[in-house]
């Protein structure tokens, strides 16, 4: 039933014991009873105010569209038992589930910076040593030469934005990626954009980009000379570097936490944010403990 505008229109309530002809004679209509449960209320409605309970089941007989007679009584015994037990069984709805706690929001937001809870478990706070070398081996002299660009590209943004232990997260980032998915650096549109998204998604997760760090992305981009963002490679740099894994805190951070990005590998952390994330790992353990 809708209204003219074909928005569904409720019925009005109504009691259809008054649709029968009332014969004046019958002691059920000298005064009304209100202690029957109303047809337009459930049943579980009727018990909770007290009412019968069992009779659940109302039946109507019409005869040539009029309706001359019905019947209410339980449900229990009749060809309709089944249908109103598989009706109760779907409006049984579970208790919903306690929510979360905020220490486990924080444990799932690390572990994904980190690659997984194991990985916080074991986390340190070492400084990073030695830049890694380069391979030795590669598919093709195109794959070496664009291997070779992208870090000479990532030691010249070092050297001008960042430190020595920034330089070997960046050298460590381009041999993962490579490893990972050799795609993302050779199918690049040039060396400069594998660059740019591998310094961006490092400096990133590092919460060393502005308004977290002190460097804006704009340097990066003018320093390489990029036409755009560095971010807008950055996006395929963290997926090769995430891969298929699943991350639990995809589209949530916690409150106190800082703004890094989830590369999934403590190895393209530095010291000092592997010191905050210890940090919050133990206060959150503190908290789990306490509970």
């Amino acid at each position: 039933m809708t209204d003219l505008y074909g928005a569904p229109r409720r019925r009005p309530r109504y009691d259809d014991r008054y649709l029968d002809e009332p014969w004046f004679d019958d002691p059920r209509f000298e005064e009304p009873r209100f202690d029957e449960p109303r047809f337009d209320e459930s049943w579980e409605e009727a018990a909770r105010r007290g009412g019968p309970v069992d009779d659940r089941l109302t039946e109507l007989v019409f005869l040539d569209g009029r309706l001359v007679s019905h019947t209410t009584g339980p449900v229990a015994g009749t060809s309709w038992a089944g249908f109103a037990a598989r009706r109760d069984r779907e409006e049984r709805q579970p208790p919903p589930p306690p929510p979360t706690p905020r220490w486990q929001h924080v444990l799932d937001w690390l572990a994904d910076r980190v690659g997984g809870e194991g990985a916080l478990a074991t986390l340190d706070a070492e400084p990073l040593g030695e830049a890694p070398d380069l391979p030795d081996d590669y598919p093709s002299r195109a794959e070496r030469q664009r291997v070779e660009a992208v870090a000479e590209l990532l030691d010249s943004v070092a050297g001008r934005c960042f430190d020595t232990e920034v330089a070997t997260a960046l050298r460590t980032a381009l041999l993962t990626l490579w490893r990972l998915e050799p795609e993302a650096v050779s199918r690049a549109s040039s060396a400069a954009a594998c660059a740019g998204g591998l310094a961006w998604a490092v400096a990133r997760a590092n919460g060393l980009l502005h308004p977290v760090g002190g460097l804006r992305v704009g340097t990066l981009k003018d320093h390489l000379d990029l036409r755009s963002a560095p971010s807008t490679y950055g996006g395929t740099v963290r997926a090769g570097l995430i891969g298929f894994r699943h991350l639990a805190s995809l589209h949530h951070r916690p409150l106190g936490v800082p703004d890094l990005l989830d590369l999934g590998h403590p190895d393209l952390l530095t010291g000092a944010t592997r010191a905050r994330l210890l940090h919050l790992r133990d206060r959150a353990w503190a908290a789990r403990d306490a509970a």
